[in-house]
């Protein structure tokens, strides 16, 4: 982030120092920790008084973990399922059946990608209505089977082209508000990063609905309603 160039530059002196020390077989690590405790420290004054913008870019910060990457760090046996039985598979929700601590769940989620091959095949996290069809297919599968939700929200909203009008975004998750509300299943939603608008909303009816340090939720997003 921009606002991090400080720390950025105090990371820079503790990776060049480390490298010195490796490669001339010195000890330096009493300047090594000298240099990290200034770092910690800068970090902890710096984001205990971020402005609301700052917090804005953190919900966005390109190494937050994304859904794929939770679903990696906290779950066994993940099998993800695809398509929505309608028109087509949506990589930009990702869902599917795992264990989390020995129980079963369904795991549904917003899904980003990193470099730009990704982003562009993950359409930068903002699902079409097929996704939406498709997370709809998956929370009536766990209700049949009488197995709780967790669904990651992380996105800057639901895609505004004209394709995914034609195929009915707006009713695609007015219908996941819906069938979400009167689910029989527990539901728990946890906003990871971004939470734009009906976008989020279209994974985001729950029992409960947590959100993560530095994570945003809003009606629509700051450029959106800028515009």
């Amino acid at each position: 982030m921009q606002f991090e160039f400080e720390i950025e530059e105090i990371q820079h002196k503790i990776d060049e120092l480390t490298r010195f020390s490796e490669e001339k077989e010195i000890d330096l690590s009493d300047e090594i920790n000298k240099l990290k405790d200034k770092r910690d420290i800068a970090l902890k004054v710096l984001y205990d008084d971020l402005s609301d913008w700052q917090r804005v870019a953190v919900s966005r910060h390109p190494a937050r973990p994304y859904t794929l990457d939770y679903i990696e760090m906290i779950t066994e046996d993940f099998v993800e399922l695809h398509g929505d039985r309608l028109f087509k598979d949506d990589p930009a929700i990702v869902g599917g059946l795992c264990k989390i601590d020995g129980k079963k769940f369904m795991v549904i989620g917003h899904q980003k990608g990193r470099t730009m091959k990704e982003k562009v095949f993950r359409n930068f996290g903002m699902a079409n209505p097929e996704g939406y069809r498709k997370a709809l297919r998956l929370f009536e599968i766990a209700e049949r089977f009488k197995i709780p939700v967790l669904t990651f929200i992380d996105t800057p909203g639901a895609y505004p082209g004209l394709e995914a009008e034609k195929h009915g975004q707006g009713e695609a998750i007015a219908r996941n508000l819906m069938e979400m509300s009167g689910l029989r299943t527990p539901i728990i939603s946890v906003v990871i990063g971004e939470g734009g608008s009906g976008g989020a909303l279209g994974l985001g009816v729950a029992d409960k609905v947590f959100m993560l340090e530095n994570s945003t939720y809003s009606v629509i997003s700051p450029e959106g309603c800028a515009a």
